[in-house]
């Protein structure tokens, strides 16, 4: 085995899935809470939109930058050029792209902090050395005094808003005062937006179209297409050039059929609709479990995303489940100085949140 893969480990999340299944083949009712993927189906207008693209033969290679159409409809809706959109197989091939175009081996990578296990994974695959942005004491929040102790050989960093696994949100003003910092330094921002129009009160900013900044983001969420895996990459072109040397090799293309169908989708403005009624959903659930929760758990409301991260003890995740049957992802999943916490995912039913709350409230009274 490579020593850059036995420093990683199996993610948590998935482990938390596999442990929460193998229950359910045991016959216990487990109510799982740890997957970050909506309940909704794929809206059947790209469902029927791919189907007719499909017979219509988009089944074959596109171009390894994807449809025109696709980035012409992207390029537009974030104010950049189309050359400066990349299509990617998902979010995550997108992020590896990234990560092994711009991370320099012994290199010292910045990771916002928690945030999202998988770029400590790419971080290490690319034999870089990491340093947390931790945030914990901020509401969550990046913020220009954080950055000013960052080590000087410094090259990339991860940030991500709305953030998984906090639901923190960074307005326009305070996630550009952070890329400035950043920018003045010379490290080449990755920034995940996948999340970026799943928000509730306070919308979050984009580091489209910015010099140093390579946005990262995806349909899986916004459309309900987790399994459909169309991503996509907005960076200055000289950035997606080398993007694209990996991506090449290693993506190669999203399927047609689906880049064709959310190009559509995109032109006649239908995902405005579809992603309105979801983040209505989403707001309604939010705002049940946090009413709920608050009490009894250190919370702050989350903004954005479907997530919230309350703090509770190390080894309470453990607990909930075998006691309760409700399976949740330890909070040390996401960074150090995360142990005490836990991250919940509402993205499933109010009947199965109900039963969570229920179960929850039961097992600490």
């Amino acid at each position: 085995m490579a020593k850059r893969v036995s420093a990683i480990s199996t993610s948590l999340i998935r482990r938390m899935f596999e442990i929460a299944e193998r229950a359910k083949k045991e016959g216990r009712e487990i109510i799982n809470l740890s997957i970050g993927e909506p309940d909704f189906d794929t809206p059947m207008e790209v469902i029927e939109k791919a189907y007719e693209y499909m017979k219509k033969g988009y089944t074959h290679y596109s171009s390894n930058l994807g449809l025109d159409e696709l980035r012409e409809q992207i390029a537009e809706r974030y104010g950049v050029d189309a050359n400066e959109v990349m299509i990617t197989v998902g979010a995550s091939e997108a992020l590896l792209n990234a990560s092994l175009a711009f991370i320099e081996r012994n290199s010292t990578t910045l990771i916002q902090s928690p945030g999202f296990l998988s770029y400590f994974t790419y971080a290490k695959l690319c034999e870089s050395k990491i340093f947390e942005l931790k945030t914990h004491n901020n509401d969550f929040k990046l913020s220009a005094e954080k950055l000013e102790d960052i080590p000087k050989d410094a090259g990339v960093a991860f940030i991500n808003y709305p953030n998984n696994p906090t639901g923190a949100v960074m307005n326009d003003k305070e996630i550009r005062e952070v890329y400035e910092v950043l920018y003045d330094r010379g490290v080449v921002v990755i920034s995940d937006e996948v999340y970026d129009r799943i928000y509730y009160d306070v919308k979050p900013g984009s580091l489209a179209g910015e010099e140093n900044a390579i946005v990262i983001n995806a349909f899986s969420k916004t459309l309900a297409m987790t399994g459909w895996r169309i991503g996509f990459v907005i960076a200055r072109k000289d950035f997606i050039d080398e993007m694209l040397k990996v991506h090449q090799v290693n993506g190669v293309c999203a399927p047609a059929y689906a880049q064709k169908a959310v190009a559509e989708i995109l032109e006649e403005k239908r995902d405005e609709k579809i992603v309105e009624e979801m983040v209505k959903e989403f707001r309604k659930r939010r705002d049940y479990v946090y009413n709920e929760l608050r009490e009894y758990f250190e919370i702050t409301k989350p903004e954005g995303a479907f997530y919230m991260f309350p703090k509770a003890y190390k080894g309470f995740v453990e607990d909930i489940l075998a006691d309760k049957g409700i399976a949740l992802t330890p909070g040390e999943a996401f960074g150090e100085g995360s142990e005490s916490y836990f991250r919940l995912s509402y993205a499933t039913s109010m009947e199965n949140l109900r039963k969570a709350v229920s179960r929850i409230k039961d097992f600490l009274s």
